[in-house]
């Protein structure tokens, strides 16, 4: 290790600091276990503990880094970069799947520093692959500030392997960038398009690049079916995701009427036909919480597309719940924060099928993150499966996977809507069971399964993940959400959505049943019964 850093303090530094300001030299190295360099993020940090404006010399070394503010990119994991004179403490990190070195530096003018930062891939991902669908560039969006380099070496600093270009009204395409860094080792890309039209944002991928792009004036109707019809190098139908869909004057579900609490619209405007939702959306998840139940900053998302998505499972429509980063920047709001971990069988980055991607969003094999691996069987059996159980009981496994410096405070196991069961995670925890690894909770769960229904984990810590993410509206918290197991629990031999049974239990038109059923059954159910009992309603 020694001749590398003697080889790589004889290069010149990149000027990365302002030039007219009194600066030293850092010479690093980030490598794993292996000695072997990975790419990485330098996070710097005043004695003080804030992040200020240090390096605005974006150009430095354009092949090599991207850097912006307090942190620096580097996308071969070494090399050598001039850092204004102060107190540093300096965070090596490579996203939330690996452990975090620092060190601290006194700079001085004209000082020389070298570090080795080791890190370590704690999270085991064997055959599941991180992605995140909502990326932007300034080059092609027109706003933040991430060129089209930057981006992807940002994208691999934080460990995604699988990445969807989505500019607004514009089909881009990441490979020839990729091929340009000799990066496609460490990532593979489709062309996406963030389709922005007067009544919401979605996105559609994967594309042609050199497709015309579709048009955005469309209502959805019309709208969806032509992007379903756009062609691409998988032959698969492009994936349709409503993005941010509660986000103020941007919101597909409230500018066509989607109802928070029937979970229909009447709007003829209104289109089902679409895949997946964003109830993750940027670093800090907007779109999860609801503005009236809770005391946190939800901006401009303030209706929780969490419940919205309930209704649609109680509905019987089988859409995926997403997270993504819907990142401009390379450090403002960083990508990779959310993300989804998507079964493909695979975890090689440069030997993704795009098409297996596909298929596992639309089979919902997959969860999505702001900093845990979740995963999540029922009776052995995984996300996105329907089952028939033969008793009234349901044998629920969690894996859930924190890096050491990630928090883990509880997993919650939703039915129908409402919670039935709460498993609380303590630190003294981690490595409770011989053989277990010490980022491992893996929790059995047994729950009462009454009726056909649909089950789902969410996984939560309640310390903020400073300073890998440091936001000033809303601390980024560790949250991640399995997305749903199908139960037949009654013998019929098909899975009958919540919403079908309470119509059913209405049909019979016997009051004394139903206020008998109505008073055994959890909050959700019992809306579902006075809704059908109100409307008769018929699902369409």
């Amino acid at each position: 290790m020694i001749p590398l850093l003697c080889m790589l303090a004889c290069l010149v530094p990149a000027p990365a600091a302002d030039q007219n300001s009194p600066s030293g030299v850092l010479t690093f190295n980030v490598v794993d276990l292996d000695g072997n360099p990975i790419p990485a993020r330098l996070t710097f940090i005043d004695t003080n503990g804030s992040n200020r404006d240090l390096f605005p010399n974006p150009d430095a070394d354009p092949t090599k880094l991207a850097l912006r503010d307090y942190a620096v990119y580097t996308l071969e994991g070494s090399g050598s970069i001039t850092v204004p004179v102060g107190n540093w403490d300096v965070m090596a990190s490579h996203g939330i799947e690996w452990s975090i070195d620092t060190t601290h530096f006194d700079v001085v003018e004209g000082g020389d520093y070298s570090w080795t930062a080791i890190l370590e891939h704690e999270i085991d991902t064997s055959d599941w692959i991180s992605g995140d669908f909502h990326l932007h560039t300034l080059t092609h969006s027109g706003h933040g500030d991430s060129n089209m380099n930057e981006r992807i070496i940002s994208i691999i600093g934080e460990g995604v392997e699988f990445a969807v270009a989505t500019d607004h009204n514009h089909n881009t395409d990441y490979q020839p960038i990729i091929d340009r860094l000799g990066a496609n080792n460490h990532l593979t890309a489709v062309v996406g398009n963030e389709v922005s039209m007067r009544y919401g944002h979605l996105n559609a991928f994967p594309l042609d690049a050199n497709a015309t792009v579709v048009n955005q004036s469309k209502e959805a109707p019309e709208l969806f079916a032509q992007i379903r019809a756009e062609k691409n190098a998988y032959g698969v139908v492009p994936i349709i995701q409503i993005n941010h869909p509660r986000w103020e004057n941007i919101d597909y579900f409230g500018k066509r009427g989607l109802d928070p609490v029937t979970g229909e619209s009447e709007d003829e405007r209104w289109s089902w036909d679409f895949d997946s939702i964003e109830i993750l959306n940027e670093n800090e998840g907007w779109g999860f919480h609801d503005a009236e139940v809770t005391a946190l900053n939800v901006r401009r998302s303030k209706h929780s597309v969490l419940r919205d998505w309930y209704n649609m499972l109680n509905a019987g429509r089988k859409i995926a719940a997403v997270g993504n980063s819907d990142s401009h920047t390379v450090t403002n709001n960083i990508a990779g924060i959310p993300r989804n971990y998507v079964y493909t069988g695979i975890d090689d980055p440069a030997s993704i099928d795009p098409a297996k991607v596909a298929e596992a969003v639309r089979g919902g094999r997959m969860s999505t993150t702001t900093g845990l691996f979740l995963r999540m069987t029922a009776n052995g059996h995984p996300m996105g499966s329907t089952i028939s159980v033969h008793d009234a009981t349901l044998d629920i496994h969690i894996d859930v996977q924190a890096a050491s410096w990630i928090d883990l405070d509880k997993v919650r196991i939703i039915q129908n809507g409402d919670e039935v069961a709460t498993v609380e995670f303590i630190e003294e925890q981690r490595g409770w069971c011989v053989g277990m690894e010490k980022s491992h909770f893996r929790p059995r769960i047994r729950i009462a399964i009454p009726r056909d229904c649909w089950i789902i984990a969410i996984a939560q810590g309640d310390e903020p993940m400073t300073p890998f993410v440091m936001h000033g509206d809303r601390d980024v918290l560790p949250l991640a959400i399995a997305n749903p197991i199908y139960i037949d629990a009654d013998g019929d031999g098909k899975y009958t959505p919540p919403r079908e049974w309470a119509k059913q239990i209405v049909q019979g038109n016997d009051f004394n049943a139903i206020k008998a059923i109505y008073d055994s059954v959890n909050p959700t159910e019992q809306s579902l019964l006075v809704m059908a009992a109100k409307t008769n309603d018929i699902i369409k």
